[in-house]
């Protein structure tokens, strides 16, 4: 219980320590690879020194995801949150098929998108780049991070009876939640299929997951 009060008070702060204590567990594991805790948060660091030094991404800035839960993905929702920004993710195809109205609600600040699904070149942005390129390994600046938790850090956007429907969370909002869920089922495979950033999974699923040291597999 004590690890998922820390997590509701601070998610930055526990993956920190995960990264110290569990440094060669795997974090994330998909076909391409399996990324440790201490790689993770490397990642994290880097691209949060990206989005802010090269990116210019700015507190309350939208950043959008357009993909298919990649592994990665979940290396960006940390680092736009560390900016204190807003992820945008549109990986469901009903939500895509309203970009320009998305656009128009959240002009982007950034479009970080798979390699091979890039979005139409009419939806503008300040930058547009894929998931490699935000975790190249060279990154000359230093990162500026805010770690502010009560930020809206995720716009959660969906087709409702025809409705575009949105629905902001804080981290702290969804930390809360992850530690009201029941977390008992330590050790079970946490597996990401089509949608990394679905409320109910990332909050009930992947965040008890992180909390334990336990790897989430990407399919």
């Amino acid at each position: 219980m004590k690890q998922m009060d820390t997590l509701a008070s601070n998610l930055f702060f526990l993956l920190r320590c995960q990264a110290a204590r569990h440094t060669h567990d795997i974090a994330t594991r998909s076909s391409r690879r399996a990324i440790s805790y201490r790689r993770i948060w490397s990642r994290i660091e880097r691209a949060t020194a990206r989005l802010q030094g090269e990116w210019q991404v700015m507190p309350g800035d939208t950043v959008i995801y357009w993909g298919n839960a990649h592994a990665d993905a979940l290396i960006l929702y940390f680092a736009v949150a560390r900016c204190g920004a807003q992820l945008l993710p549109l990986e469901r195809a009903e939500v895509r098929a309203l970009a320009d109205r998305v656009w128009r609600m959240h002009p982007p600040r950034a479009v970080i998108h798979d390699e091979g699904l890039q979005p139409a070149p009419d939806l503008p942005a300040g930058v547009v780049a894929t998931l490699p390129e935000l975790l190249a390994v060279r990154c000359p600046h230093q990162e500026r991070a805010i770690e502010d938790a009560s930020l809206t850090s995720l716009i959660d956007l969906q087709v409702e009876d025809g409705k575009l429907v949105e629905r902001c969370y804080s981290l702290a909002a969804l930390s809360t939640q992850t530690a009201q869920a029941d977390v008992a089922a330590a050790h079970e495979t946490v597996e990401v299929r089509d949608v990394l950033f679905d409320v109910p999974l990332l909050a009930a699923r992947i965040f008890p997951a992180l909390a334990r040291a336990d790897t989430v597999s990407f399919s």
